[in-house]
């Protein structure tokens, strides 16, 4: 886990490591499980699914327990991976948004893509 910039939050966020997201994917998806079993046992469209915060719980708890950090949406979670992020720019430090980005939305910077 190391802090850097997240795009979606926009501030300095503990940013999952390969093995560390590979746990709360795992997590993630058996939370998944549990709204397809709802789905299933009671006959329902996604639609129909209440869905909340609560029953991705532990994926925040998870979240929590590695980094520190209490989050309240799983899904931010899921972007809190530091391998879908590009180097830091030259200019002010931030990430880019991809690896294969040109330019630097924090600052303007124009980067050369990485290929």
């Amino acid at each position: 886990m190391k802090i850097t910039w997240c795009w979606r939050c926009k501030m300095d966020v503990p940013m999952l490591d390969e093995a560390e997201y590979a746990v709360i994917q795992g997590i993630y998806a058996d939370c998944i499980g549990g709204v397809k079993q709802h789905r299933v046992a009671h006959n329902a469209t996604l639609a129909q699914v209440p869905m909340t915060q609560k029953q991705f719980l532990p994926v925040l708890e998870a979240y929590q327990q590695m980094t520190g950090r209490r989050e309240t949406n799983a899904e931010e979670v899921l972007h809190h991976r530091a391998s879908i992020y590009g180097p830091p720019c030259r200019r002010c430090g931030k990430v880019l948004r991809t690896a294969r980005a040109s330019k630097c939305f924090e600052c303007g910077l124009v980067v050369e893509a990485m290929s």
